[in-house]
């Protein structure tokens, strides 16, 4: 399993360094104008990305109350790194989360609504933009680049979305026969797996998926009353401040609203982000940068300024958070390797004389006999 990962990996490497090689002139191009940048325009990128950064911890909070913002910005930063380091890797980035936030005290509960939660609003942030982009290109600000049709079929499609996620969810927190059907038909799966296997005996002896289900229903029924409106608000501003990046970016490298109008950078911003999703390529690499940049000189924006504002985008939201989850997964490894070792040590309260009754020993003036 893990060598298929590592060669698809590696050919998409190989592919995109040769689409820089034979493309050399016009990257080249795109890398003096990137460097021509500003120090204002670069320190408001950069402002940008710690308030991506804390809005994202925030999410993960609000969907999750026992985290603070510190621990939210971890999870999510560690989780989107491991996404985005090579294909495949989904559920490498799901165990990473699970692992995080099981040394934080989660039980499989907790968990669940957790991964849940923060899944249902990326794809609610998604198809909201891909909606409100939809109904934009329809005005006709897109006409002579895009036809109207594409619009119509995303619009489509992200009312069917939306529409059966709200159904979704609406049915999981209101009705427990729907997550009985799927505990009944889990039980099953796993009582004839088990017949196979005596750690999945153990297993399945061990855990109540009925009982589980029903805490789970629960819980978050009660977390969408209580917090509902923060959870939705979280995503709103998350969202809000993402789409904000690609208009400063092109804005920063002198392209004005004369070249292209902030509802044009939007829609080809938000449309080539749904294209990538919807691929299995870590991060969209390869399908953002070429997709973008077509986008933008169809647009009318020169070739030099487009590529150096989608490889700047592509810096401050793909190479960016990687290195920030790298930093976040490191210092949650060392705190979790530091809190093992002192669970080891003996505990600095027990005074000689109880450690020498533990061991059988008699203590007399501190000598032991």
């Amino acid at each position: 399993m893990r060598d298929w990962r590592r060669w698809a990996s590696g050919a998409l490497l190989l592919v995109f360094a040769g689409a820089l090689f034979i493309h050399r002139d016009e990257v080249a191009a795109a890398g003096r104008e990137m460097t021509s940048l500003s120090a204002g325009w670069i320190a408001v990128l950069a402002l940008h990305a710690v308030a991506v950064t804390f809005a994202s911890g925030l999410l993960a909070r609000a969907v999750s109350p026992k985290l603070s913002t510190r621990r939210g910005i971890m999870v999510q930063q560690a989780t989107l790194a491991a996404t985005n380091t090579g294909i495949g890797t989904g559920p490498i980035a799901l165990g990473v989360r699970v692992s995080m936030l099981r040394s934080w005290g989660f039980d499989e509960v907790g968990i669940g609504i957790a991964v849940l939660g923060v899944n249902v609003v990326a794809a609610l942030k998604l198809w909201a933009a891909a909606l409100a982009i939809a109904l934009l290109g329809l005005t006709g600000v897109a006409d002579g680049v895009i036809d109207r049709w594409v619009f119509w079929l995303v619009a489509g499609a992200s009312v069917t979305v939306l529409g059966m996620t709200a159904l979704v969810t609406w049915l999981v927190l209101r009705h427990p026969a729907p997550l009985r059907w799927i505990a009944d038909r889990l039980d099953r799966l796993i009582d004839r797996a088990a017949r196979r296997s005596r750690r999945l005996t153990r297993l399945a002896d061990r855990i109540d998926l009925h009982h589980l289900v029903e805490r789970f229903r629960t819980d978050a029924a009660e977390l969408a009353r209580m917090r509902g409106g923060r959870i939705l608000l979280s995503g709103a501003a998350e969202q809000a401040v993402l789409v904000v990046l690609p208009l400063a970016i092109v804005r920063a490298f002198g392209i004005d609203a004369t070249v292209i109008t902030a509802a044009q950078v939007l829609i080809a911003f938000v449309l080539v982000r749904l294209a990538a999703s919807l691929t299995a390529i870590p991060g969209g690499i390869g399908v953002t940068e070429i997709g973008l940049t077509a986008m933008l000189t169809r647009f009318g924006v020169a070739d030099a300024p487009a590529l150096a504002s989608v490889l700047t985008f592509r810096a401050v939201t793909f190479l960016l958070p990687i290195a920030i989850g790298g930093v976040c997964f490191g210092i949650w490894r060392r705190s979790l390797a530091r809190r093992r070792a002192t669970a080891l040590l003996p505990d600095p309260d027990l005074d000689t004389v109880t450690v020498g009754r533990l061991s059988g020993d008699t203590v007399v003036g501190g000598r032991q006999s």
